[in-house]
């Protein structure tokens, strides 16, 4: 996977986006792959009915964007956001079909991340399906933890409203919870940051 990262920064353009600035949009045609290189990136969707879901979050590091382009998809099923400000690479679908022409070696870490990101999608589907309000998002937070001089701490720029979107409550049940948290000494919490004071918790 590293060399595709090294050839998308070597050979992609590179961008800096504000907070809340559209990356690509639904229904926009399908013509490159993207990878972020700092911040904080919303997948997500509109249903039919005009609501809006938020499929999944990307960090510094991931590729994304890269569905529709292996399938050959002609236009965008989802879209992307900044959470924050990002700094992100964009390769060319046809870019990307020259390096995989040349480099065929390189399918295998490609389809091992695809691979990974439908497991992800399966196991979230079942912490969604079988996990209590807590335990979701308990569940969610986990995915996010960072240590900091040995001490666990999850920064994730979401609003609550935003975080309730991704394992199916209310946005009022993520705030009652947090705060549930927060006056049983669990956690200490400030807007987008949360230190694990029982990081038991979230195992």
């Amino acid at each position: 996977m590293q060399e595709v990262i090294t050839y998308i920064e070597k050979h992609g353009q590179k961008n800096t986006l504000p907070k809340g600035c559209s990356i690509f949009q639904m229904a926009e045609n399908t013509t490159h792959i993207y990878y972020l290189k700092a911040g904080w990136v919303k997948i997500g969707q509109e249903t039919e009915d005009g609501q809006d879901i938020t499929l999944s979050i990307r960090k510094a590091g991931d590729l994304y964007g890269l569905a529709e382009v292996l399938t050959h998809t002609a236009t965008r099923l989802r879209y992307a956001v900044s959470l924050t400000e990002v700094d992100y690479y964009t390769l060319s679908k046809e870019q990307l079909e020259a390096l995989l022409k040349q480099r065929p070696i390189l399918w295998k870490p490609l389809s091992e991340m695809m691979a990974m990101r439908l497991i992800e999608t399966q196991n979230f589907m079942r912490a969604i399906t079988n996990l209590q309000v807590p335990e979701r998002l308990a569940w969610f937070l986990k995915q996010f933890i960072t240590y900091k001089n040995g001490r666990p701490f999850v920064e994730l720029p979401m609003t609550h409203e935003e975080l309730s979107n991704l394992i199916g409550c209310s946005r009022q049940k993520v705030t009652a919870n947090l705060s549930a948290w927060r006056k049983a000494q669990y956690i200490t919490y400030e807007r987008g940051k949360i230190e694990l004071l029982n990081e038991q918790l979230f195992t």
